[in-house]
């Protein structure tokens, strides 16, 4: 057919029926409102919303470290009117917890990446810290009393955070949150000094002189913090991570509407005014084909697996 492609399913006793219809797309946001997961599915809502002339909700199930949110998403009916937000940190859970109800390569499928950003290094205005070397200073004088801040447990934050202590020979106090963004308001407000969290919650506290970004994991600076130096220039040489954020539907959503979806993302991320609101929000769009997408998944479990296991990293 020309024009809007009608798909079509056919559900376990039921009639045949056309997607989408009338009911409302969820995308479950596994953290709360206010980080870059929510950014991210906020932006891809609006649009998507748009392209499919039908009602994209966004809803935030946050709560162990993402956990809960993912089982929201797999649990649900593979008809596609259920999505999720997938990051880096879904990918670490299912990495370093065996015991997880649910796994990537057998209950999620990849619909579309959608952006990536590198994790920053941040410290409240109101501390003393104006440079990661007073950081460090501090932390080696006060063994554990320097507190740094994280959108939750065993995220990729926490990872930096532990592996540049580990780096620096120092002894750090991870504070979890259940988001960027709550994690962020204490940061403002130096109720947790220092924080290693994604740069698009930050970025909007820096650029009104809340918070200072003392570093990004980034292999090379970035445009939007250009005089933010890189932790490789600070002599951290092997730590570069970058946080993605991506879109997954339940295991058996039918491979059509799958692909419609990764198509329909694919042109919203080409569009010129969400990639500079994306980049405004401290995101590079990043658009990957389903398939590739899927891929991806399933290596980067891997590659966590190994680097965790290699730094002896405890994310408890």
């Amino acid at each position: 057919m020309a024009g809007s492609v009608a798909l079509w399913l056919a559900a376990p006793g039921a009639a045949q029926a056309a997607w989408p219809s009338d009911q409302p797309i969820r995308i479950i946001v596994p953290q709360a409102a206010g980080g870059t997961n929510d950014t991210a599915a906020r932006l891809v809502a609006v649009e998507l919303g748009k392209a499919l002339n039908q009602s994209v909700v966004v809803e935030n199930r946050p709560g162990a470290s993402g956990a809960i949110g993912m089982q929201a998403a797999v649990q649900s009916r593979p008809d596609g009117y259920t999505l999720a937000i997938a990051s880096d940190t879904a990918t670490i859970l299912n990495a370093v917890r065996s015991d997880m109800p649910w796994q990537f390569k057998r209950d999620l499928t990849g619909v579309s990446m959608i952006a990536d950003q590198p994790i920053v290094v941040a410290a409240s205005a109101r501390s003393p810290y104006k440079t990661l070397a007073d950081l460090i200073a501090a932390a080696k004088e006060k063994p554990g009393a320097i507190a740094f801040g994280t959108s939750g447990l065993g995220t990729s934050q926490q990872v930096a955070g532990e592996w540049l202590a580990r780096e620096a020979g120092v002894q750090l106090t991870h504070v979890p949150y259940k988001g960027g963004g709550q994690a962020i308001t204490d940061l403002v407000g130096n109720q947790v000094p220092a924080a290693v969290l994604g740069l698009a919650p930050v970025i909007g506290q820096y650029r009104t002189g809340n918070v200072r970004i003392l570093a990004v994991t980034s292999d090379k600076r970035k445009a939007e913090v250009p005089d933010v130096p890189t932790l490789r220039e600070l002599g951290y040489q092997d730590i570069v991570l970058t946080q993605w954020v991506g879109l997954v539907a339940p295991k058996r959503t039918p491979p059509e509407i799958v692909q419609r979806l990764s198509d329909e993302v694919a042109k919203i991320l080409a569009q010129p005014d969400i990639v500079k609101k994306l980049t405004e929000s401290g995101l590079d769009a990043r658009p990957m084909p389903a398939g590739q997408f899927d891929a991806f998944l399933g290596r980067t479990i891997d590659q966590w697996q190994h680097l965790i296991t290699t730094l002896s990293l405890r994310l408890d």
